[in-house]
């Protein structure tokens, strides 16, 4: 099978001007983060045949769809800067900008078939510039150069590693009898295919090593769990136990699953080797336990129960099998996620007929839905913790994908065509 990995890139830094720039770090913790107003800048283009004016709107809309950063409207602006010794500080901060964002894009090479990147960040209050960096690639990159600029500016102003340069996983409903599970960067552009079936898949899970996507499927005529490798193409049937297999959930490591085995009536869940080995059963109850996720420490398992009645959130030392209850506030609260940091949980709260996003902050127990519902599913933290992916309904009828800023202040939907989406996964950071 076809290996889908990203083309191999061939982009440097090169490093102009020295920050001798020190900026106060954000603190995003919970969510309560001012937006940084900034202005992105259409780069200069020596081939302006090309058309890769377009970067300048890539990086600005990566920087608004995290709820961090709140672009600059410049269409007003008939004077563009090109470099830090071309820019009006007084009109930029007349403007409201904090920072601006300029570059110019040259040609290189024997045949001039690659392309330097050279832009920089300037501070506007201080009037210094932050940082000046030039990348080179190939023109056809254009959208990762411009993604690995946004992440570069927004490492810098939070202190967080961006996610921009990031793909995605979701599962398409092509029609009555197809189904794909497809691979794209973050923001939906670049989709390609790496598994299409007659039979519904649902449930896709990224491994944190990048490697792999655990995922169910109903070829077998009922849900069993194949895990496939996007390096090789090989694909593995994880588990095939009798009764339903499903809900994987890798550990930190990539080395075990918990899955959900249903033997009778009730969901039970369980641990896995990568490999299909050492099947383990972590707790025995009469309740319905489903929907796991580990902790970042390894751990503890967080998963769903009705144990209490209603649908609510629990964790589960793996070694002790001692169980605490997580969530309280709604009627029920299923679906949950971990940031990468372990301080706060993601789930879907149900309240008034409505399922919503909403985040809980673990060392506080304070709640922040994130989302008007009325029907939110599958929600997943970005590999950063900023952001959550989920899926939507379309004005009731078909169900979308989209991202929200964990502040609540951006929800920014994600095209990736008119089919309906079944369910979505967030990849790593690339090594």
């Amino acid at each position: 099978m076809k290996s889908f990995l990203k083309p191999l890139l061939m982009i440097w830094m090169v490093c102009i001007a020295g920050a001798g720039h020190t900026l106060e770090v954000i603190e995003i913790l919970g969510g309560k983060a001012s937006q940084i107003p900034i202005a992105v800048i259409p780069f200069k283009d020596s081939n302006p045949k090309k058309s890769l004016q377009l970067m300048n709107e890539v990086i600005a809309n990566d920087l608004n769809r995290s709820g961090l950063f709140s672009p600059i409207d410049i269409s007003g602006v008939s004077d563009y800067p090109y470099d830090e010794r071309e820019v009006n500080f007084s009109n930029w901060a007349a403007l409201q900008s904090q920072f601006i964002v300029v570059g110019k894009i040259d040609a290189i090479g024997r045949s001039n078939n690659q392309m330097q990147v050279t832009w920089s960040l300037i501070d506007i209050f201080k009037e210094k510039t932050v940082l000046s960096v030039a990348l080179k690639g190939q023109p056809s990159q254009y959208r990762v150069i411009a993604h690995r600029i946004a992440d570069t500016i927004y490492e810098k102003l939070t202190g967080s590693k961006g996610v921009f340069d990031t793909n995605i996983a979701f599962v398409k409903k092509l029609d009555k009898e197809r189904y794909s599970l497809f691979i794209a960067d973050y923001d939906g552009h670049n989709p390609r295919a790496i598994v299409n079936s007659k039979y519904s898949i649902i449930s896709p899970r990224w491994s944190p090593d990048g490697e792999k996507i655990a995922y169910v499927s109903f070829e077998k005529r009922k849900p069993v769990i194949y895990v496939q490798n996007i390096v090789t193409g090989e694909r593995v049937l994880l588990a095939n136990f009798r009764g339903n297999n499903s809900a994987p959930a890798w550990s930190p490591d990539s080395k075990k699953l918990a899955i959900v085995l249903t033997y009778s009536a009730n969901s039970q869940i369980y641990t896995i080797d990568a490999d299909g080995k050492n099947i383990k059963q972590l707790m025995r109850t009469r309740s319905i336990n489903t929907e796991p996720t580990w902790a970042p420490n390894g751990k503890e398992i967080y998963f769903s129960s009705d144990r209490a009645g209603s649908a609510q959130i629990y964790k589960v030392d793996i070694d002790t099998n001692e169980v605490v209850r997580v969530t309280f506030e709604g009627n029920n609260n299923v679906s949950p996620s971990l940031s990468p940091d372990g301080k706060l949980l993601l789930f879907l709260n149900q309240d008034g007929g409505s399922y919503r996003v909403a985040i809980q902050n673990l060392l506080s127990n304070q709640v922040l839905r994130l989302t008007d519902g009325p029907d939110d599913e599958s929600p997943i933290f970005s590999p950063n913790g900023h952001m959550v992916l989920f899926t939507y309904k379309d004005y009731g009828k078909l169900s979308k994908i989209g991202t929200v800023s964990i502040n609540g202040l951006k929800m920014t939907p994600i095209d990736v065509g008119s089919e309906s989406i079944l369910e979505s996964t967030w990849g790593p950071l690339p090594n």
